[in-house]
């Protein structure tokens, strides 16, 4: 018998125990609607993530502590889904709330411009394209006798206060005002403090469940009872944390084997565009995370096709991590 015949022979499908491996989500919150609960596609995107993460052994969340409590809420919504019991409790694991992956690590004055931005934004697409939810805006401003509906835009002129709209008109006005972000997440990474603020947050965070995976797979090693499933870490925050960490300590390398890092735009085809409410990256720490690789994978969720590779440096979360630890000092 030849070779190759011999190979032919060979099962088509090989099964192969497949290595537990440790791994860090990083979530950004669903929106939430005017009425108060999240949107149907914010349940829907952290019913998904849940569904994924139901054979891990492990899934711990921590959330931020915005008051909004959006990506308290997400992260609990994600771990409902999952229903990953721990043994200590034998209930699902409990999100905690963290700090300094939220908005007040920005100056506030780029957050109320960027906000003007995009409600100005919203307002002129469906002025100019909408006629009949501008038709509605306009009857709710005509019985408006005291202008509690009016404030002042960026160029000091009075303009709608969408946040003060009747509920129902609101609702309408949320699918425009969220995809006219753009404009405002535009500006807010033109903003070299702001978007090193947020690296140095979430880098803070990452580095530190890094090492309460470490410590973690050491206390099941000495047990002699290592992970038989994934285990993973879920941090829920908010929209451009990801990206200032990708502009910050990503590196992307392109099919032909050109590398970039520092993602300055992932607004691109190759890339995917921002990344949207109640979507998930994933950082694969391997298999032990005593031994996290200088260069960590990220991966994606089914819905963003990236044209490419795309690594965190492990060296530069490191450094992010140690001007947190500076800065924290100096307070």
């Amino acid at each position: 018998m030849s070779e190759r015949e011999s190979h032919e022979e060979l099962p088509k499908k090989i099964e192969v125990e497949k290595i537990p491996h440790y791994i860090i989500m990083i979530t950004r919150h669903a929106e939430r609607l005017p009425s108060g609960e999240l949107s149907p596609e914010g349940i829907a995107h952290a019913q998904a993530r849940g569904e994924n993460l139901k054979g891990v052994e492990v899934l711990k969340s921590y959330a931020s502590d915005h008051p909004s409590g959006r990506a308290y809420e997400t992260a609990e919504n994600i771990g409902g889904i999952a229903d990953i019991i721990s043994p200590q409790t034998q209930e699902c694991y409990r999100t905690r709330r963290v700090k300094d992956v939220q908005y007040n690590v920005i100056d506030p004055a780029i957050l109320k411009e960027v906000k003007l931005l995009i409600e100005e934004a919203t307002l002129k697409e469906i002025y100019s394209e909408h006629p009949k939810l501008a038709q509605l805006i306009e009857s709710a401003l005509s019985e408006d006798a005291s202008g509690s509906l009016m404030k002042t835009n960026s160029q000091g002129e009075q303009m709608v206060d969408i946040e003060k709209l009747p509920k129902d008109i609101q609702r309408q006005v949320a699918p425009f005002r969220q995809k006219n972000q753009k404009v405002g997440f535009e500006k807010m990474l033109a903003s070299p403090e702001a978007v090193k603020n947020m690296a140095i947050g979430l880098s803070h965070q990452l580095v530190g469940k890094g090492k309460i995976l470490a410590r973690y797979s050491q206390a099941r090693e000495a047990k002699n009872k290592s992970p038989q499933k994934d285990v993973v870490i879920n941090i829920n925050t908010h929209g451009l944390f990801t990206e200032s960490l990708l502009k910050n300590a990503g590196i992307f390398v392109k099919p032909t084997g050109e590398e970039i890092h520092g993602l300055d735009n992932i607004d691109t085809d190759e890339l995917g565009g921002y990344i949207q409410p109640g979507e998930s990256i994933y950082l694969d720490i391997g298999a032990s995370p005593n031994n996290i690789p200088e260069r960590i994978p990220v991966m994606f969720g089914n819905e963003r096709k990236v044209r490419g590779e795309v690594y965190l440096d492990r060296s530069k979360l490191e450094q992010l991590d140690q001007e947190y630890g500076a800065n924290k000092k100096v307070e």
